[in-house]
């Protein structure tokens, strides 16, 4: 009996890990973005590498309920992660961007923007600007290499 109780235990203990793991992936590119400390689109560095915050952003904008993830993670995202995200609304949900883009608090301080192989900072305003003159549009409408 003991033995029994102890696997039942062992058996719910790892059904319950497996749901919250398969859980979590689903989850992270959202998270991720929101998460971003840099803003970047298309090669950066040396190697021309896309950028972690592009590739969240891709994969988030591959799901069929993007508009909801990406409003969902706004509430905790950085300032990076605020511009990937309205980057993203604008693509996948122009009307919920319309709503969220003037209702957005500006930051007073710069955020950190890779192009090519130079890393800067510029004013989030600026940046949010840019986003709404469709600056960065055609980067989505890419293949990702």
């Amino acid at each position: 009996m003991k033995t029994f109780i102890i696997i039942l235990i062992a058996g719910i203990v790892m059904v319950q890990s497996d749901v919250s793991l398969a859980a979590t992936p689903e989850n992270s590119p959202a998270r991720d973005l929101a998460a971003a400390k840099s803003f970047a689109f298309g090669g950066i560095g040396v190697a021309g590498l896309m950028s972690e915050g592009e590739r969240n952003l891709r994969a988030v904008l591959d799901r069929p309920d993007a508009s909801q993830h990406l409003q969902a993670a706004l509430a905790h995202a950085t300032p990076a992660g605020e511009l990937y995200i309205l980057v993203g609304l604008r693509r996948c949900d122009r009307v919920v961007y319309q709503k969220i883009v003037g209702s957005v608090a500006l930051p007073h301080g710069d955020v950190e923007i890779a192009r090519g192989c130079m890393i800067s900072r510029e004013p989030f305003p600026r940046l949010l600007s840019q986003i709404q003159d469709g600056r960065f549009d055609d980067y989505l409408s890419r293949p990702p290499w």
